[in-house]
């Protein structure tokens, strides 16, 4: 009996901190907060010394404190978009030592001289951008023809009513005809270039004009 009693003790021990100690020594505070998006839902989850706790932001913030012992934890954002423009998340650790940042999820120590010192914060950065098209000239239900390309990239169709996430950068436009209740429309100007912006949607206007109809059509 004595010797099971003495590898129970020895395997809690080896396990970081154990459920004896965490019994007979109080925690460290962690200051921790988050913030997303403004409407939307994230989680900050924190794990270590053989327990998980998860941290909900719904958009207007949220700053508390955990209870930590000494050991090795990580801490992990969950994934975040809205429509086409996605978010990436960034985790920033402060202890005794310095400031530490990485995005997605991130492992640390925490240590009995971290006492009063210790900060983790999530938040969230756009990645992404895209285009807001508006179509003039064309028939009720009638969707513009938009092609984009980036710098060193193949040509790809536009859907104004699914807008695709783009990464920022300057994009070439093309306009296309649109054929719509047996007539064919013109785009006014064909081609554009304008600049996607993270987190932003690039407005784009096309005018487009009803071709006249060829000679002797209809008769």
């Amino acid at each position: 009996m004595r010797n099971r009693r003495l590898l129970l003790a020895a395997s809690l021990l080896l396990a970081g901190c154990s459920e004896i100690q965490k019994l007979t020594t109080p925690p460290l505070s962690l200051s921790l907060e988050l913030k997303g998006v403004a409407g939307a839902e994230v989680r900050l989850v924190l794990s270590g010394n053989g327990s998980s706790e998860t941290y909900t932001d719904n958009g207007t913030g949220l700053q508390t404190a955990a209870a930590v012992w000494p050991g090795r934890y990580t801490a992990s954002l969950s994934e975040l978009a809205q429509g086409p423009i996605r978010y990436a998340g960034v985790l920033e650790y402060s202890n005794a030592s310095g400031n530490y940042t990485r995005q997605g999820s991130m492992s640390f120590d925490v240590r009995d001289h971290d006492a009063g010192k210790l900060k983790l914060k999530g938040s969230y950065q756009p990645v992404t951008g895209s285009l807001q098209v508006t179509a003039s000239g064309l028939p009720f239900g009638a969707r513009a023809a938009v092609f984009y390309r980036a710098s060193g990239q193949e040509e790809a169709p536009f859907d104004p009513e699914r807008p695709a996430a783009l990464e920022p950068g300057s994009y070439l436009l093309r306009f296309g005809e649109v054929v719509a209740e047996g007539q064919t429309y013109r785009p006014q100007a064909t081609q554009a270039v304008v600049a996607v912006e993270a987190g932003k949607l690039t407005p784009v206007s096309v005018s487009y004009e009803a071709m006249p109809a060829a000679a002797g059509e209809g008769r």
